[in-house]
């Protein structure tokens, strides 16, 4: 009776999750029944997200113009364990690092904000964005972050510091999604312009870009075997 507006595959269970208006529900895929619904009062989520482990599941949302946070949840147990962020809008993109030391937040205030899961407390904010804030990767091996907006900037950043690290240039419109291949050596964004493009990180240069879907590409990500699979208009 809703449209979703993410869903997020378990890495290592056989899960399904779909964000829901105040909640996120979890489907088992062995049968498709409904395994567990989690909580999302403050509002609607717009992102999940697993962790690469498993563990955690990760939302960013909120009400426009109201409020917005990320909300970590134990998958086993349905615990929350960590509540990120105090926005007056809602968060459009969330990540959790690989150590699950870090969440990264962004959205219409057009900065992102790295946050400390163990205490809560604020350790860089990101001002370069000119636009919202629309797609937030750690790498996997937690050393990077990439974020990108609305306008088509797409950023490189030191996770640990929020210091520069590569301004990527080459899309046109809103970038849609960021996905890291395993190793995290390359970078993949899809944007709203129709295109794929890849980035490898020794130089920041793009190694390869193609017309994915004509109407704009809506989402991607690199399967573990390193394929990348898409969807758009």
């Amino acid at each position: 009776a809703f449209a979703p507006a993410d869903m997020a595959s378990s890495p290592w269970a056989p899960l399904v999750a779909l964000a829901a208006p105040k909640q996120v529900l979890l489907y088992d895929t062995r049968n498709w029944q409904l395994a567990g619904v989690l909580p999302f009062p403050e509002g609607f989520p717009q992102n999940i997200a697993f962790s690469r482990n498993g563990k955690i599941l990760v939302a960013g949302g909120g009400r426009g113009g109201k409020v917005g946070r990320a909300v970590g949840w134990e998958v086993k147990t349905g615990e929350r364990v960590f509540e990120i962020g105090n926005e007056f809008d809602s968060v459009l993109a969330a990540d959790l690092s690989a150590d699950q030391s870090l969440v990264a937040i962004g959205g219409p205030s057009r900065k992102v904000r790295i946050f400390s899961v163990q205490d809560g407390e604020e350790v860089a904010m990101i001002k370069k964005h000119t636009d919202w804030v629309t797609a937030l990767s750690f790498s996997p091996d937690g050393v990077l972050l990439a974020s990108g907006d609305r306008n088509g900037n797409l950023f490189v950043w030191e996770a640990a510091s929020g210091n520069p690290f590569y301004t990527l240039k080459g899309h046109s419109k809103a970038i849609s999604a960021i996905s890291w291949r395993a190793d995290s050596n390359v970078v993949a964004s899809a944007s709203e312009d129709g295109t794929l493009r890849l980035w490898e990180m020794n130089g920041g240069s793009q190694i390869k870009n193609w017309t994915a879907h004509g109407g704009g590409v809506l989402d991607a990500a690199y399967t573990a075997d390193g394929r990348i699979v898409s969807c758009g208009r």
